[in-house]
């Protein structure tokens, strides 16, 4: 079944950074674009690196309820890429990848090589990865793990509505075991899911979620600690020459 869709992004460059600059292409959560993605943007241009936010949102589904796949998604994270790698102001060997919740699934989705290859071929995939709150738990019964190998980090709360206090650490264990890849984590005490959304709580229904409830909140501390740590990683990925 092939589904054709419209996609757009919206790029934003560094001043005063010369090019080739790197990029990151970041990707929203089920709900759209939101805060979460401007809370990032300032200090990420300041690096020298430019970030493309993509809309995988619009005429392609509403709500938890009509949410593709997925899998669906991987293709346009990696269309994402193509698309910056054909810009000449952009170091084409210096994207990266960076998501939250269903963005961050797609985070780490990308690191798979069963995912990287059926689209990129022998083009490498990105640089570096970075995943809030990823939801885990799929990758925890997935037999093929075998992953790029480029940098990854993931961020998540202890208590994630999505289990990620458990799952975030069980994932790193058996990308440790099965593909001898070590990736770093991030983790925040009482955090919820979407800790870095500046936004009042809210409680919805989401299938995925445990109970099918999803319970978010804003944490001042956790969001500002892992803006630092997020520029930290990008700087190390993909400033360092």
């Amino acid at each position: 079944q092939k589904h054709h869709y419209e996609l757009s992004g919206t790029l934003y460059t560094p001043a005063n950074a010369t090019t080739p600059f790197p990029a990151v292409v970041i990707i929203h959560g089920t709900m759209g674009i939101d805060s979460r993605i401007e809370f990032y943007r300032a200090a990420i241009l300041k690096e020298g690196i430019a970030t493309f936010e993509v809309d995988f949102k619009s005429g392609i589904y509403s709500s938890p309820l009509n949410r593709p796949h997925p899998s669906a998604f991987v293709p346009m994270v990696f269309a994402a890429l193509k698309e910056l790698r054909k810009l000449p102001s952009i170091d084409p060997d210096r994207i990266g990848v960076m998501g939250y919740s269903l963005g961050g699934h797609m985070a780490v989705d990308a690191a798979f090589e069963a995912n990287r290859k059926p689209w990129m071929g022998d083009e490498k995939g990105f640089a570096a990865h970075v995943a809030f709150y990823p939801v885990c738990k799929p990758y925890l019964q997935q037999e093929d793990l075998r992953v790029t190998g480029a940098p990854m980090i993931i961020l998540y709360g202890t208590e994630d509505s999505y289990g990620e206090g458990t799952n975030v650490p069980a994932f790193k264990r058996l990308l440790h075991e099965k593909a001898n890849f070590e990736v770093a984590t991030v983790e925040y005490a009482g955090a919820l899911h979407a800790f870095n959304r500046n936004a009042p709580p809210e409680d919805h229904w989401d299938p995925v979620a445990i109970g099918h409830r999803s319970h978010t909140a804003w944490n001042a501390d956790a969001a500002n600690d892992s803006l630092g740590q997020v520029v930290s990683f990008l700087r190390k990925t993909l400033t360092a020459k």
